[in-house]
């Protein structure tokens, strides 16, 4: 059955391109009005006027969600218009490829702080907003980063999305008695507009044979767990992750398109 989120209001980050844009896509799509925020409003415009068909269910804030102050604001003007905050979708977030001796402490961090401050920033932001809906939902999404290692966006990456771990286990916790649901996703090799633009051929050739699935995932696959996670499908799950990657976590020395053109050939 397909989860009913009418009456739900979702803030969603990053909200877009790639993984923040199909997924508030996908909650209109189920019922939910959203409110997107974004630092690009040209495209934030777009994702408005796109999926979403520009209607008064879709709302849209210029933030800057590594700013705390901002961030709360940018929160109580969405309680303020939709009556109501029931979920919250932690999407924003990036890597700079550096290694750890070039790396300036700047960039270090910028990086901690979308990756890990900004998600802590809303949490704390619509949790009282939360409370006086009765309850809510937060996904953060984190990265496989989290469980291994990404040398494409550098140490201050894999630290932060690590962290994304750690702050939704507690929040899921100290929350949990206000019937507040916190987990995370964890994105493997996601073929974003923005990672499309990135990569060369030879990257974009090479991952899917790394992929037990055999090739890249899209934004809408991640969405998809988003929604569930968001939903009373999942009440009982919180303080959890759910990794997307087409099993690349499982891991194996020989690549997944070697073995299996060795096995079945």
């Amino acid at each position: 059955m397909a989860p009913d989120m009418s009456g739900k209001v979702a803030i969603v980050t990053g909200g877009a391109g790639g993984i923040g844009r199909a997924t508030a896509a996908l909650f209109r799509r189920h019922g939910a009005r959203v409110a997107l925020f974004d630092r690009d409003e040209a495209a934030l415009a777009a994702a408005a006027r796109g999926e979403m068909g520009d209607d008064a269910g879709t709302i849209t804030a210029v933030v800057d969600v590594t700013d705390a102050a901002a961030a709360a604001a940018a929160c109580a003007r969405v309680e303020e218009r939709l009556g109501r905050i029931d979920i919250l979708v932690n999407v924003a977030g990036g890597g700079l490829p550096q290694t750890l001796g070039a790396m300036p402490a700047a960039d270090w961090d910028r990086i901690v702080a979308l990756n890990l401050s900004a998600p802590f920033y809303l949490i704390q932001a619509v949790a009282p907003a939360m409370r006086r809906a009765g309850g809510g939902a937060v996904v953060t999404v984190s990265s496989l980063a989290a469980l291994q290692i990404s040398l494409n966006n550098g140490a201050s990456y894999t630290a932060a999305k690590s962290g994304v771990l750690g702050l939704t286990r507690h929040a899921a916790f100290e929350l949990a008695r206000d019937g507040i649901r916190v987990n995370a996703v964890l994105p493997g090799p996601i073929m974003t507009p923005q990672m499309n633009a990135k990569i060369d051929d030879a990257t974009r050739a090479a991952i899917p044979r790394k992929v037990p699935l055999g090739r890249w995932l899209t934004p809408e696959e991640v969405a998809a767990p988003i929604l569930f996670l968001c939903s009373d499908a999942a009440s009982g799950c919180t303080g959890t992750h759910l990794v997307v990657d087409g099993g690349l976590h499982i891991g194996s020395p020989t690549d997944a398109a070697t073995y299996f053109a060795r096995r079945d050939g």
